[in-house]
């Protein structure tokens, strides 16, 4: 191949993609070296050639741009008015797509220009221009793009070596997006978005912000911050959507910071960038109004469990026949011949009287802890003994509980679960420009969540419209149930100790920023994602700016526990024991008598 035919050649390949990038390598065919640049012309994986003379250029630019992003390598050999049409072409492509092409950074180029006249390229918006002009397929001068500030310089290429050899070319991909500037739509949200206005003007903070500043910072790109007009994240109408959904998917902005909740509807329609920035559910906040206190019918029963109670009555049943038992063993020790016929009339009457007393002893000693009249014999007082320290022991932390229970003005939950809800006198509630209000809404009107949208749609509309502050109002001032987000609820939770979660994790939520649907900033801005969730940096932010409730200045909840039988078993064992050892006694005592009289039978 002679000189003419490689320049014929190189005139009629008009724009050449290649998907790598090999600098450092050369080629040359015969006597004609092709660019060091251009060695990709013979060897890539992937070589689509458009003549632009027959085909139309903004189609071209797509499809490169389908084919090739995120790795978009041109050359291009024209002349100097043809190199210069097609650089004003590609420098205003991405604006012409709204933003859904990137050949700003994510291309580079390899403009191939024959002769000494430099071409007007430093008005481009493009970052990696690199520019040779050649002489009959001889090298003569290289020059590049090189940004700085607000302006742009087409340079000669500095010398380097073959390990620097992209950083000459190319000096703008050590800069990132080079301070490119983006539109990105937010909502103000608890903890993600902190709106302030300070002398007209208005400042963003918050969770999102900080994850917002830190992608920013690491792709260099700079932003302002919009927000929909109608306030709505972005609910289904019309075949399409509102709010910051709509905004993204008519590529009104570039991006969305905010914690925007992730749903099969909405991606169809936008991207969102993964990893989370958090993962949480939506529950139920509310206030508990009634209270027991002192007016309970069931009070003087609360500090003792049943089966204390229950243990008492058996002792106080049993303990009269022991004791009537212990008293009328004399009669029997005692009686006389002469008696005889008398003994069992005499026994029934004894018997009689001695259970009758001791029921009435038992029974008041219960109350007052003490006999009016004393066993006559050691069993009986043994028994006593036993009886009253036992006696002692659950009236004194009786009378410790009752007091307490007087005094205490114990919470009492209105419902404990989704079921209890809706079938208490509380009204429910929930933001309507919010994903979670649709998803309910579409639920079976048979099914829990069904039943629950039932209940919130009995609501004002208006009302539900309305702000977050004016649900929380009601919240304080009614029965009322507001259903938000579990971190925003802590937040709401931190100063008021009378606001409860009822932690039934209605729904299941993931929160992502958005962009347009095809978006190219999708790759990147993924990357620096996942590199802050794997650092742990998105947990830090999390940190600062999540709400706990204060713990220290909310009273202390009081909660009567009754006495079990388990803390004052020692008592009851005392009370067997002293019957058994009354019984061993009585036992005793029959056997001295009955040996006794033995002895005086047989003098």
């Amino acid at each position: 191949m002679d000189d003419r035919e490689s320049c014929a050649m190189m005139r009629q390949l008009i724009l050449t993609i290649v998907v790598t990038f090999m600098p450092e390598d050369t080629i040359a065919h015969e006597d004609c070296p092709v660019p060091a640049l251009a060695q990709s012309f013979t060897n890539s994986p992937q070589i689509l050639v458009f003549d632009l003379s027959v085909v139309d250029t903004n189609k071209t630019l797509q499809t490169i741009h389908e084919s090739l992003f995120p790795d978009i390598h041109v050359v291009a050999s024209m002349s100097q008015d043809h190199v210069t049409e097609l650089m004003k072409t590609v420098d205003s492509f991405d604006a012409k797509t709204k933003g859904m092409t990137d050949f700003r950074h994510h291309s580079k180029w390899l403009l191939l220009h024959q002769g000494t006249d430099v071409p007007e390229l430093q008005a481009l918006y493009l970052e990696n221009v690199v520019l040779l002009c050649h002489h009959k397929c001889w090298i003569q001068n290289a020059f590049t793009l090189r940004r700085h500030s607000t302006e742009t310089d087409l340079v000669p290429v500095a010398d380097c070596t073959s390990r620097t050899t992209m950083k000459c070319y190319f000096p703008n991909v050590a800069y990132g997006y080079n301070k490119r500037h983006l539109l990105v739509t937010v909502l103000e949200s608890t903890m993600y978005i902190v709106k302030s206005v300070n002398n007209g003007t208005t400042r963003y903070t918050g969770y999102a912000i900080d994850i917002l500043d830190t992608i920013a910072d690491l792709l260099n790109f700079t932003y302002s911050i919009t927000e929909p007009k109608d306030q709505s994240w972005g609910l289904p109408v019309n075949n399409t959507y509102d709010g910051i959904v709509g905004q993204l998917n008519r590529t009104e902005v570039d991006l969305a910071a905010c914690d925007l909740t992730v749903n099969e509807g909405r991606s169809m329609f936008i991207d969102y960038i993964y990893p989370p920035i958090s993962t949480e559910y939506i529950d139920v906040l509310y206030k508990k109004h009634d209270k027991q206190g002192s007016s309970s019918l069931y009070l003087l029963v609360l500090p003792l469990r049943p089966n204390v109670y229950l243990v008492l009555v058996l002792i106080a049943g049993l303990c009269p026949l022991l004791f009537a038992l212990f008293e009328s063993v004399d009669i029997f020790l005692n009686k006389t011949p002469a008696e005889s016929e008398d003994v069992g009339v005499c026994c029934l009457m004894k018997v009689k009287q001695n259970l009758f007393h001791s029921c009435w002893e038992v029974t008041g000693s219960l109350f007052k802890q003490g006999f009016s009249k004393y066993p006559s014999n050691l069993p009986g007082k043994v028994l006593m003994t036993s009886l009253w320290m036992l006696l002692m022991v659950i009236t004194t932390v009786y009378c410790a509980n009752l007091v307490a229970a007087l005094s205490a003005q114990t919470d009492v939950k209105p419902f404990t679960d989704l079921e209890g809800l809706l079938d208490s006198d509380y009204s429910v509630g929930i933001q309507q420009h919010g994903i979670e209000h649709h998803i309910l809404k579409t639920n079976d009107p048979s099914s829990l969540y069904g039943r629950l949208w039932s209940k919130i749609e009995a609501n004002d509309p208006v009302f539900l419209e309305s702000s977050t502050e004016n649900h929380l109002k009601k919240v304080e001032r009614e029965k009322y149930a507001y259903l938000h987000y579990t971190s925003e609820l802590e937040e709401y939770m931190a100063d008021d100790c009378k606001l409860e979660i009822l932690r039934e994790r209605v729904l299941f939520v993931q929160q992502a920023f958005g962009l347009p649907k095809g978006s190219p900033l999708k790759p990147d801005m993924e990357n620096i994602m996942s590199q802050m969730s794997a650092v742990g940096l998105l947990d830090r932010f999390w940190e600062k700016w999540s709400v706990k409730r204060n713990r220290t200045h909310c009273p202390p909840k009081r909660k009567l526990k009754s006495v079990t039988l388990n803390q004052i078993g020692g008592g009851f064992i005392i009370v067997c024991a002293g019957a058994a050892l009354g019984i061993v006694v009585l036992c005793l005592e029959n056997l001295t008598h009955s040996v006794t009289s033995i002895r005086r039978t047989q003098q």
